[in-house]
């Protein structure tokens, strides 16, 4: 069903505080944007991946800021439902989209496999090209979802509210979940919104509950041959921790929050920590370890890989094949963009460099060479056939969207100010963001969010000393996503306990597929006997709000450094699971190396400004001769 033209034509929206009638060319591309939406395999011409073009580029905002738009969130809720029960064999459907990432590993569009292979999905990871790939995929879905959410509007009878939802529908864009960001008093970093297996709505007819569509995707029907492993092939929604892997299992979305939670603060200063010390786009993005630096041990693809792994615990988000199926993929992969864009924004001159890839991919054979001008497969930038490329997606503006913080040319003193605001909190290295009470001592913000007075043996000749643990491991080193628990200081050594842990750190996690058909019996399969090659990838743990943390308490005499690392060398632990609760032995896991790192850091002059990192330095005795240590 079209946007009429008659309802185009009628429609004014408000920019800038004066109302404008929509013009001509606006009323085409509304057109042109359904033109798409009954498409099926096999038919021409091909999906063009335009981005929402319609009334120019518009900010994606976060979840929450969207939630508090009762007009855009209710047709975004409309429009998610009706795509979600999109027939499952056309090529825009929910379903189909979702596995062009992982499986069913098929043909999409048109694009076939590399020759000789059959698998996996077309999605990079372990890539240069991870962040710009995901850039075209979420476009597609945006753009889709857009033409239901126009659809749905049409459904309304003609009138002022139908006008009002058709205006809220052009500058409505897909949102982003900020899982670092902290969440106002009381709240948790999981939205309640993405919790309730239905939701109130209004309708043509008025209020009406439908199920949430941000809840799960409900297939119809699952289908075991696309899926292949059990459970996955006879659930027939998506799960989020669920109760076991068995047929009748069901989500635990109460469960989830308090484990987000307890890693908040390790996601924001891991975010915070990549914004402000990682300027060469290849280290910022891929977790691969290339480089015998140990500066550079953390990308943001290895923190994305711990929210999609701790977000599923286990169901379909934990397990690369499956994730795209949980709605919660594509808000979690728009926080990744933003934060992808925000890192463009502050260091323009860096991007893809030529690499060979160390993973296959559905198109991809494992030595290709990729560079800013391969094809991101299967994504067509218009009619002809032509492939967006890694650097025709540089700007999000060419997708028709932008971010809050980055609209309008924003310039980047205003940038850095407003990262050290929604980042710069909690994390040990923003320690100089606050006024200082004297010239030697600056504050310190804690995990409590208070300030200790206390600690001056941690700044040397003006700097802070920071305090990392890097995690290194293979890719594959077991059958699916597992996970790293960093403590500090005493814990409950029950693997069930170990998430909400007071004294956890923080979790790592590697995201990966099920390479097994006995994947229930033995989810401790070793890489050696899998398919997958052995690819080492790195990720870091912040350490250093931990132990101010410590100092505060009491328990860690001072922030001298021998005192510092006499406490991490009796207190620093580690363990490591599967996501069903199961724990590995640490010596199970390939290559699996932990090593503290410290570094000096110069606390930033002012608000618009960022600290400054320098003299990375290893210090082995905290982990050395321990199981998993250096």
């Amino acid at each position: 069903m079209l946007w009429t033209l008659a309802l185009l034509l009628e429609l004014c929206v408000t920019v800038i505080g004066a109302p404008l009638p929509l013009r001509k060319h606006e009323v085409e591309d509304a057109s042109l944007l359904m033109s798409n939406l009954q498409r099926r395999q096999g038919q021409e011409p091909p999906v063009a991946i335009t981005g929402i073009q319609t009334y120019g580029v518009q900010p994606r905002l976060e979840i929450r800021q969207l939630e508090a738009r009762p007009d855009q969130w209710n047709i975004f809720l409309l429009g998610l439902r009706r795509f979600q029960q999109t027939d499952q064999s056309n090529l825009t459907s929910y379903y189909q989209i979702a596995g062009i990432h992982g499986r069913p590993y098929n043909a999409w569009d048109g694009v076939p496999s590399a020759p000789g292979q059959d698998s996996p999905g077309y999605c990079s990871h372990v890539s240069n090209l991870f962040l710009p790939w995901h850039r075209p995929y979420l476009a597609l879905f945006e753009q889709t979802l857009a033409q239901h959410i126009v659809a749905a509007v049409n459904e309304f009878p003609a009138g002022a509210l139908r006008q009002r939802y058709a205006s809220a529908a052009l500058t409505w864009r897909w949102p982003y979940w900020d899982w670092a960001a902290t969440p106002a008093a009381g709240q948790s970093v999981y939205p309640a919104s993405l919790q309730t297996p239905t939701v109130n709505v209004t309708g043509p007819n008025g209020t009406m509950i439908i199920a949430n569509p941000l809840y799960s995707y409900q297939f119809h029907p699952v289908s075991s041959t696309d899926f292949y492993f059990n459970p996955f092939a006879t659930w027939n929604e998506t799960k989020r921790y669920p109760t076991s892997w068995d047929q009748d299992a069901v989500s635990q979305n109460a469960l989830i929050g308090p484990v987000l939670d307890n890693n908040r603060v390790s996601f924001q200063d891991r975010l915070y920590n990549l914004f402000t010390n990682y300027e060469n786009f290849t280290e910022f993005g891929n977790e691969a370890w290339m480089h015998p630096g140990i500066q550079n041990g953390d990308s943001l693809e290895s923190l994305h890989d711990a929210i999609h792994s701790i977000m599923g615990s286990n169901g379909h988000m934990t397990y690369l094949d499956y994730s795209a199926y949980d709605p919660i993929f594509f808000l979690h992969h728009a926080m990744i963009d933003r934060s992808f864009a925000l890192w463009q924004a502050l260091y323009p001159n860096s991007y893809v460099e030529p690499m060979a890839s160390v993973e296959q991919t559905y198109t991809t054979r494992v030595g290709d060479v990729k560079d800013e001008n391969s094809a991101l497969e299967p994504f067509f930038s218009n009619n002809a056939r032509d492939y967006w490329t890694a650097g025709s997606v540089r700007q999000t503006s060419r997708l028709g969207y932008t971010y809050p913080e980055i609209q309008n040319n924003a310039n980047i003193s205003s940038i850095k100010a407003a990262i050290n605001i929604l980042y710069g909190s909690s994390s040990g290295s923003s320690s100089g963001l606050s006024k200082r009470q004297d010239s030697t001592v600056p504050k310190h913000p804690l995990r409590e969010g208070y300030i200790a007075d206390d600690v001056a043996d941690e700044v040397v000749d003006g700097k802070n000393r920071q305090y990392l643990a890097t995690i290194l491991s293979q890719k594959f080193a077991l059958n699916g996503s597992y996970a790293i628990y960093v403590f500090m200081g005493e814990f409950d050594d029950t693997p069930s306990a170990w998430a909400t842990s007071p004294n956890l750190v923080g979790t790592h996690a590697v995201f990966a597929a099920l390479n097994r058909v006995d994947a229930v019996s033995n989810p401790q399969l070793k890489a050696k006997i899998s398919h997958h090659p052995e690819i080492d990838v790195t990720g870091t743990m912040p350490l250093t709000t931990a132990l101010l943390g410590k100092a505060e308490s009491g328990e860690l005499s001072s922030m001298n450094p021998n005192v510092v690392e006499d406490y991490l060398e009796a207190n620093l632990h580690w363990r490591v699971g599967m996501f069903d609760g199961t724990q590995v032995p640490v010596e199970d896991v390939a290559d699996l190396t932990i090593t503290v790192i410290t570094a000096k850091v110069q606390p930033a002059a002012a608000e618009d400004e960022f600290p400054e990192w320098s003299s990375f330095t290893e210090v082995t005795r905290i982990t050395q001769g321990k199981p998993g240590g250096c």
